[in-house]
């Protein structure tokens, strides 16, 4: 089915309702930011519109705001804006504007769950020596809890160990617990006599089940005589708080939680001593709900936290907390304090008051004011957009229920599925209500095997969509959807893994997930264009593990020799002098030395970031591929310089062209190894390996100036040249090859990622431009004529070629229909140079980034990621090789024009 066919079955069924038909119009005129893009991350932060950011800077430029904290006009203007803003927030909400709310605005959510977590009003293990109660204060915390709400855990320790009780609880205990006051789990607890639950009920619930299991330890039993025998006074002086945090919408999966817990467990549990107090996370959960109802004190939560970027996209630097004024002489202030929140202080006496308003108190320091004035204008341009925030729900639900269901159908050819949702059961997903507008989930190939998440987004981001990934600060929904235990979490740090690397599986399971998520401005063309995308690049259509009866390579060896067809040769031998940059091709006729760790100089050098000493790649700093070396064996020189054209942009129009020139080049003796420098560590694909920098500040500022980075250029200390002599003398290597590849142990490499040699064919090479013809439906063949346009300037061409590969060898001849031959191969002859093959090239991005021109064509990595995938997802093009010295004919060297024979074509 076509998307627009799929677009117009679901515009005209019931499953449309709520959709927002005018959101085409809306996102031309509000988001220009949206043109080509699908963005599916509204989760992480949804999109400001024009409208809001228009009106926002006219607004600042046709006021004066200054500091509030003045009686000047300009201050008082702030502060009636500020006033304004508080006011919309609780309107919003629906929470009393007669003072029974207060709004605090904080950074952030997670600003606003600290500042709760430092004035909450805990019993502490040292407050019990002073006090009746023997017990101390209870944390509980629901386990789909952002890593900002597990953070409150920091509470629980003091200098003395843990000072607070501290649980984690899933949804079913909590349910259980609530579900009826006959519950075997509880029907053993006992409540002081003739005190009612209801008669004990405050505005403050308390904590549902630990994860151990034992729903009755939230259930305090108690004396009855003791009890009942308490002044109000006393009562009051020994009440324990409690708090009780949990999130009304989980980030990780959109999982949504009862907005009716806070009076289920203020009904079920309270007593007269022991409450319990309810933070609620509503930052996910706002971002397209406007159900959150703080009209009903009694039902409501104590604190809401909430960002309000998430709404609105703008500002990014503003939360808030609401909070219930009723707490206002239990929540502490007695640590830090900032300048705004003091009526009166002495300076040489520890005596200070504070404001009265709750607001007053706890916003240290000068509001984020204009960010506030931001907020402001916010409601209204969402109200004049949308026609009120009511009707985002709707319109996210309905395509929440499409993504879901497209996803659910998407089979591989055996009817295994590819979307491996984290959801409860699929009927949750027909229940209103139940989920946010979220779907998090991992993919699996025909056979099982997980696709990692990493190579996912590389896709997606090559497509122009904009998803998540990792573990969404959420180890409680991580760990339960991944099926990962605490040990394991541990164990796969100790294995160099962490949030933000692109391990995405290890042990066989993901370390992380993919996260799609939709907002206000989200439309059915984002959801369609999502789901082709998986349909296209990660459905099996065939067995992938299927044999395929290969060829007899040695008969058609014999017969290709005995043909017409022209035998197979090197066409180019390639040598990458520095890392990362452009390669400098051998000339014809000149012989080039073949060295224990691959071709002679090849990627001997390369560049560091000048703080952290980390090597600089393409796939960071494309414009590497600009700066080409050239090694003149004769001369004992290499020669850097970077492309005419870039260095003319660079330049003022008047500088001599002898200064230009100059500026473009660097000589670099080959003899000079910069042992004068101190050693340092850095990290190659993983390798940790010694490399010692140059000093010279002319040659490090030339390469920063033209990266735009501070660097340094480093050498790797493996070779010593014998004097007089460019030929090295072995020294031993710090790096080998790939264990992955089929290579002898200790194979040495220098700078290179897995092998000393690449080989790759021209005819394989062919291939992929023709797949990327096919792809993008000729457009190929139009790009190459543009290409060949005189108009056109060099830098916007872009054409995909044998240098996007980076081999050292580059072969061409034989069958022109047998494109990919070398997969086939085992050990091949060049020349008199025997080498063997230790398996297939992995390939990442940095193949769509134009040598010339440093442009990205994510065709290229499309291509083959769709026709050179592997099983287990990896994507390969080209061979790596191992030369054998043992086989060869001294002296090893190579020519470009070499004869090529495969094994079995003749003798090797």
């Amino acid at each position: 089915m076509t998307t627009s066919t799929a677009k117009a079955l679901f515009l005209n069924s019931q499953d449309a309702l709520g959709y927002n038909t005018s959101i085409d119009d809306i996102r031309r005129e509000q988001y220009p930011q949206l043109n080509d893009a699908v963005y599916l991350d509204h989760a992480g932060a949804t999109l400001p519109s024009q409208l809001h950011i228009k009106r926002f800077t006219s607004d600042l430029t046709s006021n004066l705001y200054a500091n509030p904290h003045s009686k000047s006009p300009s201050s008082q203007a702030t502060s009636a804006r500020v006033d304004s803003a508080r006011q919309k927030v609780l309107e919003h909400f629906k929470a009393s504007t007669h003072g029974e709310w207060d709004v605090i605005f904080t950074a952030n959510a997670t600003a606003g769950i600290k500042l709760v977590g430092d004035a909450f009003p805990w019993t502490r293990q040292s407050d019990l020596v002073s006090s009746r109660s023997t017990r101390r204060s209870r944390l509980t915390i629901l386990r789909e809890a952002h890593t900002s709400l597990v953070g409150l855990r920091g509470m629980a320790q003091d200098e003395n160990g843990p000072c607070i009780d501290v649980e984690t609880v899933h949804e079913h205990q909590v349910q259980q617990l609530l579900s009826s006051k006959s519950s075997p789990l509880i029907n053993s607890i006992s409540f002081p006599m003739g005190c009612a639950r209801n008669e004990a009920r405050s505005h403050h619930p308390s904590p549902p089940p630990s994860p151990s299991g034992s729903t009755s330890n939230l259930m305090e039993t108690f004396d009855a005589s003791t009890t009942l025998s308490k002044t109000s006074d006393q009562a009051d002086n020994d009440v324990v708080y409690n708090l009780f945090a949990y999130p009304a919408q989980c980030n990780f999966g959109g999982r949504r939680f009862p907005l009716s817990w806070p009076r289920q467990i203020k009904d079920r549990l309270d007593t007269q001593d022991s409450k319990t107090l309810v933070l609620l996370d509503a930052a996910s959960y706002v971002m397209t709900s406007s159900d959150l109802d703080l009209s009903d004190l009694e039902t409501s939560p104590d604190f809401v936290v909430i960002s309000f970027y998430k709404m609105f996209g703008f500002p990014t630097g503003l939360g808030a907390v609401i909070v219930k004024t009723e707490l206002a002489d239990k929540l502490r202030k007695d640590r830090y304090f900032g300048g705004g929140t003091v009526s009166a202080i002495a300076s040489d006496e520890a005596w200070q008051v504070y404001r009265t308003e709750l607001h007053g108190r706890f916003e240290d320091g000068t509001l984020n004011f204009l960010d506030i004035v931001a907020l402001d204008l916010a409601f209204d341009s969402m109200r004049e957009i949308y026609g009120g925030y009511d009707k985002i729900g709707p319109h996210v639900s309905a395509l929440h229920r499409l993504l879901y269901r497209s996803m659910k159908d998407l089979k591989h050819y055996n009817q295994t599925p590819v979307c491996e949702i984290y959801v409860d059961q699929d009927s949750d997903m027909d229940t209103p209500g139940q989920y946010g507008p979220i779907l998090n989930f991992n993919l699996k190939r025909s056979n099982g095997q997980w696709i990692g998440y990493g190579d996912v987004e590389r896709l997606a981001s090559m497509k122009n969509i904009h998803v998540r990934t990792g573990g969404f600060c959420n180890p409680g929904s991580m760990q339960r959807w991944l099926d990962l235990s605490a040990d394991e979490v541990k164990k796969n740090l100790e294995a160099g893994h962490v949030c933000w690397d692109d391990t995405d599986i290890l042990n066989g399971k993901p370390t992380g997930s993919i996260r799609v998520s939709l907002g206000a401005m989200s439309s059915v063309d984002d959801v369609l264009f999502f789901v082709s995308f998986l349909e296209e690049y990660f459905i099996d259509h065939s067995d992938p593990d299927a044999i395929v009866e290969s060829m007899d390579l040695i008969g058609e060896s014999i017969e290709a020799e005995q043909s017409t067809l022209p035998p197979v040769h090197v066409d180019s031998v390639v040598i990458y002098p520095i890392k990362s940059c452009r390669g400098y091709k051998i000339p014809r006729g000149k012989a080039w030395p073949i060295a224990p760790h691959g071709l002679l100089y090849d990627r001997e050098w390369m560049l560091v970031d000048e703080i952290t000493g980390a090597a600089l790649t393409q796939k960071r700093f494309p414009r590497m591929c600009m700066i080409r070396a050239e090694i003149l064996l004769d001369q004992n020189l290499m020669i850097v310089e970077h492309d005419q054209e870039e260095m003319q942009k660079e330049h003022v129009q008047t500088q001599a062209s002898a200064s230009t020139a100059a500026d473009r080049r660097l000589y670099i003796s080959l003899d000079e190894m910069p042992t004068e420098a101190a050693k340092s560590s850095s990290r190659v694909c993983g390798d940790c390996t010694t490399v010692v920098h140059y000093t010279s500040p002319q040659i490090n500022e030339w390469f920063s100036r033209f990266l735009g980075k501070p660097c340094r250029l480093a050498r790797q200390p493996v070779t010593e040249p014998s004097v007089g002599s460019a030929t090295p003398t072995n020294t031993p290597s710090s790096r080998f090859v790939k264990s992955h590849l089929n290579a002898p142990e200790g194979a040495p490499i220098l700078l290179s990622n897995e092998s000393p040699f690449l080989l790759i064919s021209d005819k394989s090479v062919s291939r992929v431009r023709d797949w990327i013809d096919e792809h993008d439906e000729g457009q190929g063949a139009v790009r190459r004529l543009a290409n060949s346009s005189l108009d056109l300037p060099a830098s916007a061409r872009h054409e995909m070629t044998s240098d996007s590969f980076r081999a050292n060898f580059v072969t061409q001849g034989g069958d022109p229909a047998l494109s990919f031959e070398e997969d086939h191969w085992t050990r091949i002859q060049i020349g008199e140079q025997v080498f063997d093959i230790l398996g297939p090239c992995r390939r990442c991005h940095m193949v769509t980034i134009d040598q010339k021109t440093a442009m990205k064509n994510s065709d290229v990595f499309l291509a083959l990621s769709k026709n050179r995938k592997a099983p287990s997802g990896q994507i390969f093009f080209g061979m790596h090789m191992l030369h054998r010295p043992d086989l060869s004919v001294a002296p090893y060297v190579v020519h470009v024009g070499d004869r090529i024979r495969t094994k079995g074509s003749g003798p090797l």
